[in-house]
């Protein structure tokens, strides 16, 4: 993926700011100059959202608003979870409403392992899967999987399996450069997958030293770093993408937690701003 890139062609996470209101998500990220940003309307921890949108109408013409007003599209959806506890009825009404604000892809986790003991069985997986993708379809939504070590979709190899057996056309991997890092993937690794099977990419940065597997959700939800300030080898995995690969900053820095989200999304866009100025020039 060897062409320059400007940050009204990229799309922030909603991690990256926090559970922060949507519109002022919205806002904060157009005034960072990002041309998109990813929601959350379904919780992918134990904890409620903070800020519902799904059976919100007011909140749903609020974020509307608020896109149009600021020329910002919303790219992605998440979470839903691949467990013995979802409730499949309750994925419909959140892809309808990702449907209605614009958004292309969803994103789907597998079951956290810390603390759980029920899993679905592979071909139970595969069927839920393929019954999400299908129901994504009918709002031509893409369903992107993330695989993280804590969770039983831990790999890369994991989640292309699951792609490829659910044989759906419209689902991919999303490829977030710290689970990949954690999990020991590499550039050529990511290099080697079809480009019509790589959803999208989130990229943040880490330090080289993993956290033992109890502590990687802290530090994935809390505590990444900044384009090029860690060890990743990040120009390397960005130029194993596949050129069109929509790409998302995720980059939630456990020193700027307690700042205003416009703070917080003004620093993510001035170090994402000069990472691929640098990457550019390469």
């Amino acid at each position: 993926m060897k062409n320059e890139v400007t940050l009204d062609r990229v799309s922030v996470a909603n991690l990256t700011a926090g559970r922060v209101d949507p519109v002022e998500f919205i806002e904060s990220a157009a005034s960072g100059g990002f041309g998109a940003v990813g929601l959350l309307l379904m919780s992918a921890t134990a904890h409620p959202l903070q800020h519902e949108v799904v059976g919100r109408p007011e909140v749903v013409r609020k974020v509307k608003s608020a896109l149009k007003s600021h020329n910002m599209r919303i790219f992605d959806v998440e979470a839903f979870i691949l467990s013995p506890a979802s409730d499949f009825e309750k994925f419909r009404p959140a892809l309808e409403v990702g449907a209605e604000l614009g958004a292309t892809h969803i994103s789907s986790i597998g079951t956290e392992v810390i603390g759980n003991s029920a899993y679905l069985e592979p071909t139970q997986r595969i069927d839920l899967f393929g019954r999400l993708c299908d129901e994504a379809a009918r709002f031509g939504l893409h369903v992107g999987v993330e695989f993280m070590l804590y969770r039983d979709i831990a790999t890369w190899k994991d989640a292309l399996d699951l792609v490829e057996a659910a044989g759906r056309s419209n689902a991919g991997l999303i490829i977030d450069t710290l689970h990949l890092y954690r999990a020991g993937g590499t550039p050529q690794d990511v290099a080697g997958i079809s480009a019509n099977r790589i959803a999208y990419a989130q990229l943040s940065d880490a330090i080289q030293i993993s956290p033992e597997l109890k502590d990687l959700p802290t530090e994935a939800r809390g505590s990444r770093l900044h384009l090029g300030t860690g060890s990743m080898p990040l120009h390397e995995l960005v130029d194993a993408l596949p050129k069109a690969t929509q790409l998302v900053i995720e980059t939630p820095i456990a020193a700027e937690a307690n700042w205003s989200t416009i703070r917080r999304i003004q620093s993510v866009a001035g170090s994402s701003r000069r990472f691929f100025e640098r990457h550019a020039a390469r």
